[in-house]
């Protein structure tokens, strides 16, 4: 194993073992909110609202990087089932293979219905972000990795403002967007993203506008703490700061969902998470975009009510650091080729004695900061991985894999361009270097799953 490869998985290991006592009391929380007999514990027209629900990252890490993978390693039925070939397919699909519907986790768009790239770029709609005006701040967020706040538009409308990390101009705020809208496309629940800009002048403080400090206390927003905030991101150009504006949901914050299990207080979620079709073929979605990011923290549950019946939807939410961008820069040239935890990889140095080369060693970084790092040369439609292991992902066969296929290949070149459009990057040049590396990958994913026919369909197109 190489130094730097040994460091940084003796630090990641260190952290996993302080992090034992964590794992172990939210893993009781989980259990306690999996209902094992996959029926609703409430339901019908006035059904109770479910808890919101707080998911640890440090868990979500710890239990699919450690716990899942060694229990699955030791899975009989699991191992009787690969060797036989025969794996458990999806449970929620109809006669024809289809996500059986209705769903309040995906709609059929592309690749299943036409979708204009006009629809496209409405997304959930209307894609426009906020209203001409001022701006009024009502939180903010200068901990963590990204600070951010939240404002009130002009008409009342409620918004998060996201910025690009410093030294990455374009970077974050691009990916969002053209995230927002791809998978949109793609038929899942997302937020409503635009790119907008403004300057101080544009920005006034809610008498109770507030944000929490370091020790856990409420304390009100000032000037000064906006423009302490502001020198955390991408500096200002002509005075203007970059950001992403993302339009609240509709309903009631419920937490994240959990790519395993069920909800125990949802009367509608009858199927295990990994056993969902749509959960599973995402997986080629994430491929195709580079969303290593796809993890249960990275999405939110809401209560809404359409019409007389409430219910809970499921969203994908945060696409800042899908294609070549990272929490704070650039993705590292090994993204989707291995975990951060990775047993195969370990084991391979370990037998080669770290002296065999890795695909991802021969990349070309263009080294364009609004870009980061994503490329389509080396890329392999077969064995792209997250960050960490999904467990839906996990349990995804060949016919989850082609649903999924079915849906990229019906995005065209133009459908492509216009999403990456929406970006509104300051140099042409990035936006056609983008464009071409989701054209490639998306060709080498449907050539993967479905052969040759839908190759040349998709030059036809």
């Amino acid at each position: 194993m190489t130094p730097t490869r040994l460091i940084h998985a003796g630090t990641l290991a260190l952290w996993l073992v302080g992090a034992a006592t964590l794992a172990a009391s939210a893993a009781a929380a989980r259990t306690a909110q999996t209902d094992s007999t996959g029926k609703g514990t409430s339901g019908g027209k006035g059904a109770d609202t479910p808890a919101e629900r707080q998911y640890s990252y440090a868990y979500d890490l710890l239990d699919n990087s450690v716990f899942r993978p060694l229990t699955r390693a030791f899975d009989i039925a699991l191992l009787a089932r690969k060797a036989s070939g025969h794996p458990r397919e999806a449970a929620n699909v109809d006669e024809q293979d289809q996500v059986r519907l209705p769903s309040t986790w995906w709609q059929p768009r592309i690749g299943l219905r036409p979708v204009t790239v006009e629809q496209m770029l409405s997304g959930p709609g209307p894609g426009t972000g906020p209203a001409p005006g001022k701006w009024t701040v009502t939180k903010a967020k200068l901990q963590g990795v990204t600070p951010g706040f939240q404002i009130k538009d002009s008409q009342g409308e409620k918004f998060l403002v996201k910025f690009d990390p410093p030294g990455s101009a374009e970077l974050s705020t691009s990916c969002d967007v053209i995230g927002s809208r791809l998978f949109w496309a793609a038929g899942y629940n997302v937020p409503d993203n635009s790119i907008n800009s403004f300057s101080l002048d544009d920005l006034e403080i809610a008498k109770d506008g507030s944000y929490t400090n370091a020790k856990g206390k409420k304390q009100p927003i000032t000037r000064a703490y906006l423009e302490q905030l502001l020198q955390r991101v991408s500096p200002p150009i002509a005075g203007r700061y970059r950001c992403t504006t993302s339009r609240l949901l509709a309903g009631k914050p419920l937490g994240a969902f959990e790519y395993f299990g069920r909800r125990s207080d949802d009367p509608d979620d009858l199927v295990p998470h990994e056993l969902r079709r749509e959960l599973r073929g995402l997986w080629v979605v994430c491929a195709w975009l580079n969303h290593a990011d796809s993890r249960g923290p990275n999405s939110l549950d809401m209560w809404v009510t359409d019409h007389d019946r409430s219910f809970v939807r499921h969203h994908l939410i945060d696409f800042s650091a899908i294609l070549g961008a990272g929490a704070t820069g650039k993705r590292a040239y090994a993204t989707g080729t291995e975990y951060y935890l990775d047993y195969g990889v370990g084991a391979f140095e370990l037998m080669t004695a770290g002296l065999a080369p890795f695909r991802w060693e021969a990349v070309v970084d263009p080294n364009i900061p609004a870009i980061g790092f994503v490329e389509s040369k080396v890329f392999h439609p077969g064995n792209w991985r997250p960050d960490y292991p999904n467990p839906a992902f996990d349990e995804g066969t060949r016919r989850d894999n082609q649903w999924g296929a079915r849906i990229v290949a019906g995005f065209t070149d133009d459908h492509i361009r216009a999403a990456v459009g929406a970006a509104h990057y300051s140099d042409p040049r990035t936006s056609e270097a983008i464009v071409q590396v989701l054209i490639e990958r998306r060709d080498k994913l449907v050539q993967r799953w479905l052969g040759n026919e839908h190759t040349r369909g998709i030059a036809a197109q």
